[in-house]
């Protein structure tokens, strides 16, 4: 259940393609590559550009990684990357998961304006679980902003965190009753009724 497997696709497929195409008609996703820098943080990815740029001068171009758990769904998350002396894209920010390349779409008007910019979502499949994670990535978003102060390093408080696990598990329950009202997901006779009625399903909706 709900087990985040987003990673960097293996190809540019068309699907990523047209998803791209909706996030700026006028650019192309390029794979690059990790540079490793000493002293950079993953997460920061604006201030390790920033940094970059006052040792070695250059620019910082704006875009989004495309992740992709295949089949089921794309995210592409707002990115900064430094832009060397010839006009290359380079990647300085190290990922969580240890990525040692990134998919990269250039974005050519949207910048950094002091705000939290939220991840863009396209599911690929329509089920409870690419449906649940949907809406707790964009629940996600609005405590971390709720708590933005302009430091890329969020403090969530405890609470925050127990009530998001809350909130998922209840969109998942009703995501998942849902396919099981559409005959999507088997329903046992003796589970409890997606209908809500609080019998058991043998007992009620069955016929």
């Amino acid at each position: 259940m709900i087990q985040k497997m987003n990673t960097t696709p293996n190809e540019i497929s068309e699907e990523i393609l047209q998803f791209c195409g909706e996030i700026d008609p006028t650019t192309k996703p390029v794979f690059l590559e990790f540079f490793q820098v000493d002293g950079y943080i993953s997460g920061e990815c604006y201030g390790n550009v920033e940094k970059h740029i006052e040792k070695n001068g250059g620019d910082v171009q704006y875009g989004w990684i495309i992740w992709e758990d295949p089949k089921l769904l794309l995210e592409a998350e707002f990115h900064a990357v430094w832009v060397n002396k010839k006009g290359e894209y380079i990647d300085v920010t190290p990922k969580v998961d240890k990525e040692n390349r990134v998919l990269f779409l250039p974005d050519s008007k949207r910048e950094l304006n002091g705000k939290l910019i939220d991840n863009i979502r396209k599911a690929l499949a329509d089920n409870a679980d690419v449906r649940t994670r949907i809406k707790v990535g964009k629940k996600k978003f609005e405590i971390r902003n709720k708590y933005y102060e302009g430091n890329p390093i969020i403090q969530i408080p405890e609470f925050e965190l127990r009530n998001l696990d809350s909130y998922l598990k209840t969109v998942y329950f009703e995501e998942i009753n849902k396919d099981k009202l559409n005959g999507k997901v088997k329903i046992y006779v003796n589970e409890p009724c997606p209908c809500g009625s609080g019998k058991k399903y043998k007992r009620c909706c069955i016929n």
